[in-house]
């Protein structure tokens, strides 16, 4: 395997998924990609971020959501895909993706949201949230919705999703700590780490492709304040990397990647 060194400023790689057709075909003797992302280096420790409103539900205080290390510095929430598959299986639409707001925390912290499929906001706390999401390359709202009452529940109707790429959901109810990512796929050939950083994806097409690995960044590069508060978390850029690989009939292929925390 040849891997590709990116650089995370490259905005065009951080967002923008291959618009070809995809096609979804009978696939025969496919291969499985299993792997691992991981932390190079000490785990840093996880920002601990105050809380000034509806502590009676968020806590007086509450961990960062942007980071999350399991065993052996394995890093969860990190987006794994094939870049550049144009046909193979179809994607497997058995439930709605669902995110919900529970304990001042969107749950998960990230979601996979097949193209052309309905979104369902939820809200299992009993306090107001009011969730914005906006695509990450140009920063543009494509809905900004308040959620006054527990349990209730909105569904996003997949036209404000007009292209695939990654969106980001924030709290502009006071909850300023609160994020998520919607990685709106073209293809079912895209997964999210677990809670060690591993990852599968299975029947792939023998053929050979491109898997990259995105993932949000974690480190606070800045704040917005109002007051002593703060309404805005800036953080730094997403870290990208690549791999090339080449996937034989029936076969498993490892895959390793190594991010670097700023």
């Amino acid at each position: 395997m040849r891997v590709i060194l990116l650089i995370a400023l490259i905005v065009t790689f951080q967002t923008t998924f291959s618009q070809s057709s995809y096609r979804a075909v009978s696939v025969e003797r496919g291969g499985i990609i299993t792997g691992r992302v991981s932390l190079e280096g000490e785990t840093p420790p996880v920002p601990i971020l105050p809380v000034h409103k509806d502590v009676h539900c968020c806590g007086s205080s509450t961990p960062s959501p942007r980071l999350s290390v399991g065993r052996d510095n394995g890093v969860e929430n990190a987006v794994v895909y094939l870049a550049n598959i144009s046909e193979g299986k179809k994607f497997d639409n058995t439930e709605t993706v669902v995110l919900d707001q529970k304990g001042c925390h969107f749950e998960p912290h990230v979601v996979v949201l097949p193209f052309g499929e309905e979104l369902v906001i939820s809200n299992s706390d009993d306090i107001l949230h009011n969730v914005r999401a906006y695509h990450i390359n140009d920063g543009k709202t494509i809905f900004n919705i308040a959620q006054p009452i527990k349990g209730q529940r909105t569904t996003i109707r997949p036209a404000l999703f007009d292209q695939p790429g990654i969106y980001h959901a924030v709290c502009d109810a006071g909850h300023p700590w609160m994020s998520a990512f919607i990685v709106v796929s073209e293809h079912p050939y895209y997964t999210v780490t677990d809670e060690n950083g591993t990852f599968t994806l299975d029947e792939v097409p023998p053929g050979n492709y491109e898997i990259r690995v995105w993932h949000g960044g974690a480190a606070i590069r800045d704040t917005r304040r109002s007051g002593n508060e703060v309404v805005q978390y800036i953080y730094e850029d997403p870290h990208v990397a690549a791999k090339e690989i080449n996937i034989q009939s029936n076969s498993k292929t490892t895959v390793e990647f190594t991010l670097n925390i700023r």
